[in-house]
């Protein structure tokens, strides 16, 4: 033992140890959530005599909310403290979950995930945010970022595997119940061992909440309609637009406003911006596939839930090896820029490998494809995850994490959008390869994005 370690630095080690499991548990019951709600679509959607748009706001009412409500949950953070923070979004999401589980009709289901959304929006940036307090040594917050991301990876991992055994023995209602348990041990640890700094004194930006959330919704609706109604509908052309007007008028008001959810600052420096659109392309790509395979194995080829839940295991491994065995020793050799455009490269193979397949396709070809996009998106988040925390001060690590978390939740909602429209057909087989010819355009843009963001200035201080 080192002969100048105190037992008051012994002690101050195992508090911040403990802590940082009770964000990772917090962090953990949220993405399961997500992994964990793909397989279960199909189920649901029988059992509640729902159709594919409903189905699709299911997974979209809990990550709107989430997406929308992301960065007021980092400011509110900063206002009313991170720990108050993460324990009242956890009792929230907990509550939910128990109210999802008893949901007795795809509405009622609908209204209980909006909330579930609520409650992760207020305790996930929470979850980033107290990294940096627990750990003031820079390797230290390092390693620990590192394992935040990986908690996110095991969390997908076994979701859909979990999800898919869950389904065919108890129903689609038991994976609601397992966030119970997790929720629960999480606010105990927290109320245990987590210690907070002072809330900073913050306004929240109703105007630009406000026109962020009907930005979100409005296209996420347009974009569901678009798969039932048309792309020529008058509807669905008039809830695009009020989306990017919403948008637009978002932009407005931040660069108005004296207390901006998102300061146009921030994302001006463009190794943060680089950053924060490399989450939400990731957000896109990750989901995407994860969302397409889920329906291609259980609506295509028929397979069981708990079939369809070991198929994507290639995937979910992937996310694993990513973070915890890969990421490190690349980084230090090669950087994180480096590793950011090499992540999304990896993922176009993935992506390309799977747009092959049919309903006869062999099942290790799409193996290959699963594992390829699970190791690309956990190397890509663990990059632009070290990308943007090392180019913000402190006082901003609440902000930084809505708002990182904010955009990959986007693209994930986006991308059940879009891709639920496309694959809302009799013949879904068909489909398939156009899914992916989405998800590949979307890989060469953010391939073209990190290669830019190599050449990027390291600002000053």
């Amino acid at each position: 033992m080192d002969r100048h370690t105190t037992p008051d630095t012994r002690a101050g080690r195992k508090d911040a140890a403990v802590g940082f499991a009770a964000i990772c548990f917090a962090y953990f019951a949220i993405i399961l959530d997500g992994s964990i709600l793909n397989v279960a679509i199909p189920s649901i959607r029988d059992s509640l005599n729902g159709s594919m748009a409903e189905a699709q706001w299911v997974l979209n009412g809990y990550t709107l909310a989430l997406a929308a409500l992301l960065l007021t949950g980092g400011v509110m953070g900063d206002r009313i403290g991170l720990r108050r923070s993460l324990l009242w979004g956890t009792g929230v999401f907990t509550l939910a979950s128990a109210a999802c589980a008893v949901a007795p009709t795809v509405e009622l289901l609908i209204v209980a995930r909006v909330v579930q959304g609520i409650g992760a929006a207020a305790l996930l940036p929470a979850t980033l945010a107290l990294v940096p307090h627990l750990f003031t040594e820079p390797g230290e917050r390092a390693r620990a970022t590192i394992v935040w991301v990986a908690t996110g990876g095991i969390a997908v991992a076994v979701g859909p595997l979990v999800g898919g055994l869950l389904i065919d023995a108890l129903g689609w209602r038991s994976v609601f119940l397992i966030n119970l348990p997790v929720g629960i041990v999480s606010m105990a640890l927290v109320l245990w061992r987590v210690t907070a700094p002072p809330p900073h004194v913050s306004r929240i930006d109703h105007a630009g909440q406000l026109a962020a959330g009907a930005s979100l919704a409005l296209l996420t609706a347009g974009l569901i309609l678009g798969g039932s109604a048309g792309w020529s509908s008058p509807a669905t052309i008039g809830l695009l637009l009020g989306g990017i007007a919403a948008g637009a008028g978002f932009w407005v008001v931040e660069c108005h406003s004296t207390h901006p959810m998102l300061p146009p600052a921030f994302v001006k420096n463009q190794i943060r911006s680089t950053a924060l659109a490399s989450a939400a392309l990731m957000g896109f790509l990750f989901y995407g596939t994860l969302f397409v395979m889920s329906l291609y194995f259980q609506d295509v080829r028929h397979w069981p839930a708990g079939r369809a839940g070991v198929a994507l295991i290639p995937l979910t491994v992937g996310t694993c090896i990513g973070p915890l065995i890969l990421y490190r020793p690349l980084a230090d050799r090669f950087g994180h820029r480096v590793m950011l455009l090499a992540g999304f490269c990896c993922c176009l193979l993935g992506v390309l490998a799977l747009g092959r397949a049919q309903p006869s396709t062999s099942y290790p070809t799409l193996a290959v494809g699963l594992f390829l996009v699970g190791i690309a998106s956990t190397i890509s988040f663990s990059a632009l995850t070290s990308l943007l925390l090392s180019n913000i001060a402190d006082h901003q690590s609440g902000l930084a994490s809505g708002a990182q978390n904010t955009t990959r939740q986007t693209g994930a909602l986006i991308a059940v959008s879009i891709l639920g429209s496309v694959l809302n057909a009799p013949d879904m087989a068909a489909r398939v390869w156009p899914a992916f010819a989405v998800l590949a355009g979307a890989n060469l843009v953010a391939i073209l994005m990190s290669a830019a963001a190599l050449r990027a200035r390291q600002p000053a201080g």
